[in-house]
Order: structure tokens, then sequence, then C-alpha cells
């Protein structure tokens, strides 16, 4: 971060440097930035009298600090407003559709019995809980790209420049995931999902293959989207740190389960920081499915077989291996290529610039109603 002490004039716009990014990543984002009628970019500039400038204004009343908690109070409310939309999409959205396909007859109902539950013919509850998966992520993440306008080649960046980083984050997630999974996969509120593939085995071929694919691949690919895809790439303005925090915070809120939250925190965490040394999003994509791949063998095992079984120790001693091989790599990659990736000019600290995104108040309202969700669940439990 700046220090006041520092006298040279500072061009946030054009020190954007990103290692791992493409040439034509960074020259895109800072165009993107530059767009004088862009409030959600900061741009600004600072002189030695703590005078704010603009590249396409003239001097401004406003210190850069003060313009950068502007920019960060701007995207919260944006964000914690499509946010809330996945909230609500997701404890309301499949209430509509059950009431709206009991109307039309078919076999699905809702009762309440200290909670609402669903219950009716096993794939139309399947296509709806999908359907609620699917547009949770999708529509505000369809929100944020028409809002922010950032170019394709920003807010999904697709060309990776260290593959090797890649390899090495996916043995590592398979030591992750099974080390989380093998604790929480039984009491994780995504349980209902992994039952309801489990239970199409046997059925028609092409109903299991539509299940694995949509809930093993298409629901990850746009809760990646959603998130380091969107949020993660309009943060990254203020510091890859500042983007990797916030974007995990997020992630774990919007569980709104603390079982859930702590794993889903620790796998954004992951492939947050493998994003950066990849400068891919598809490295997002495949470690979360993989993951996902994980969670769900981890379950199928769990419940198909017994305890400790010849299946389950594949499962566990695999990864074990693959990801103690990952973490050497990594340290010893650290130690031959000490740069700091996530260094960066800016006027705030961390804490003033997370004060600034989450004192937004639909931000405030997103935090508060995930924390409040989280208590409920402890205590129901």
């Amino acid at each position: 971060m700046m220090s006041d002490k520092d006298n040279e004039l500072i061009d946030v716009v054009e020190e954007f440097t990103r290692p791992h990014q493409t040439a034509s990543y960074r020259t895109a984002y800072r165009e993107w930035r530059r767009k004088k009628r862009n409030p959600y970019a900061f741009r600004f500039s600072r002189n030695p009298k703590e005078t704010a400038f603009s590249e396409n204004q003239s001097v401004v009343d406003e210190t850069p600090a003060a313009a950068e908690k502007k920019v960060l109070h701007k995207l919260g409310t944006l964000i914690g407003y499509s946010l809330i939309g996945c909230l609500v999409m997701e404890n309301v959205l499949d209430k509509v559709l059950i009431f709206l396909l009991n109307r039309l007859g078919l076999p699905v109902e809702m009762f309440y019995w200290g909670e609402i539950q669903m219950f009716g013919e096993e794939h139309v509850l399947f296509w709806v809980m999908t359907a609620v998966s699917l547009l949770r992520y999708l529509l505000p993440a369809i929100l944020l790209l028409a809002v922010l306008r950032m170019p394709l080649r920003v807010s999904i960046p697709i060309r990776m420049t260290n593959f090797r980083q890649l390899l090495a984050g996916m043995m590592l997630m398979m030591l992750i995931s099974t080390s989380i999974g093998s604790f929480t996969v039984s009491r994780s509120d995504e349980l209902e999902k992994y039952q309801l593939i489990s239970d199409s085995v046997g059925m028609q071929d092409g109903n299991l293959l539509f299940y694995l694919l949509i809930t093993l691949f298409i629901v990850p690919l746009l809760m990646e989207l959603l998130l380091h895809g969107c949020i993660f790439q309009v943060l990254r303005q203020f510091g890859d740190l500042t983007a990797v925090i916030l974007t995990t915070i997020l992630a774990a809120l919007l569980t709104h389960n603390m079982q859930d939250a702590i794993r889903i925190g620790v796998i954004t965490l992951v492939i947050s920081y493998f994003m950066v040394q990849t400068g891919s999003f598809l490295t997002a994509i495949f470690l979360h499915v993989i993951h996902e791949i994980y969670m769900f063998a981890l379950y199928y095992v769990e419940v198909a077989t017994d305890a400790f079984s010849m299946q389950w120790w594949l499962l566990v001693l695999i990864p074990c291996i693959m990801g103690t091989g990952a973490v050497i790599y990594l340290l010893i990659d650290r130690r031959q290529h000490p740069e700091d990736l996530f260094k960066s000019r800016s006027y705030l600290g961390f804490w003033e610039q997370a004060s600034a995104f989450f004192t937004a108040m639909p931000m405030t309202i997103f935090s508060i109603i995930c924390v409040l969700l989280m208590v409920i669940a402890v205590i129901l439990e």
C-alpha cells in the first residue's frame, strides 16, 4: 500500500501490472478504467499536494483516498444488490416454481412442518432445484456484466500463462477437498443434490449424465462466473490481495451455513490464489469442478460402502500423495521465484477498503442476512 510519505506522482491505471496476465488483458483493463463515464473504475492520480486528478477531468475537490472509497462504496452497492438477488432466488424461487407446477397439475407439493418441505416426483424436484441453482448465479452474473461493461477478455480471461501452477493447484485441490469433505460432506447443506445424483444411478443413462453434467460442471461454472469472472476481476483494481480476501468472504457468506462457509471459503481462497498465478479464469473452473467431483465421490463412497472401505482409502490416499507433491513443488517454486504477486499501489489500507465496501447499504444488508441465517442454522441443529 502507498504511504503518505510518497511524494512522486502515482498513476494507478498505468501502474496496473499483473505479471501472470497477458498484455492484451492489461491493456483492456486500463482502457476500461480510463472510460469517462465509468463510475466503477478507480483512475485517480496523486501529486505531492494531495490534489486528485483524473485523466478525463480537470482538478477535482477530493483526495485520491476519498475517490477510492467512493468507487469501493459504489461497487459494494452494486454487488450487494446482486448477491441479495442470489438469496431471494435461492429461498423464494423454488417455492414459486413448485406452486406454479402444482397448479399445472404436476405431482409436486409444498408442506409446512416446522419448515417448508417439497415432495413429489423425483425428476421434477431435481429440475426445480437445478433451475434455482443455475438462475441463482447466472442472473446476478449477467447483471454485473451488463452494468460493469468490462471487456470479456478482462471479466473472463482465458489464456493461461503458467500451466505448471494449474497442475499444482489441481493436485492441491484434490488434497484439500478430500481433507475437508471427509468431515463435512455428511453435514453439508448440499447433501440433497448429492442424494439426487446417487438415486439416479440405475435409471436411464441419459438422466444420470444430465444430472452429473449440471450439478458437477454447469453450476460450478456459473458460480465461478459470478465470483471470479465478475466480482474478483473488478475488485483487483484495488489490489489482488484485496480481491482475494473480499471474494473469499462473499463466497463464504453466500452459503449462509457455518460448515459450508468454512469449506467454500477455503476452496475460494485456493482458487483465487491459483487464478492469480495462472492468469486464467479456466483455472477457477477446473479447480471448482475437481472439488465438486471429490465431494460427490466422498458422499457416494460413504453411503454405498462400509466405513474405511478399500474405495474410501484409495479416494483419500491418492490425493494425499499428489497433494503433498504439489506442496513441495510450490515451496520450491516460491523460493526460486520470490516475487510478490500481491504487491499493489493503493491509497487505502485493506481495512479501509473493506470498510468502504461493506458499509454500502445493500452489502451490509446481505452480510447481516447471511450471518443471521448461519446463526439460525446452528441453533436449529
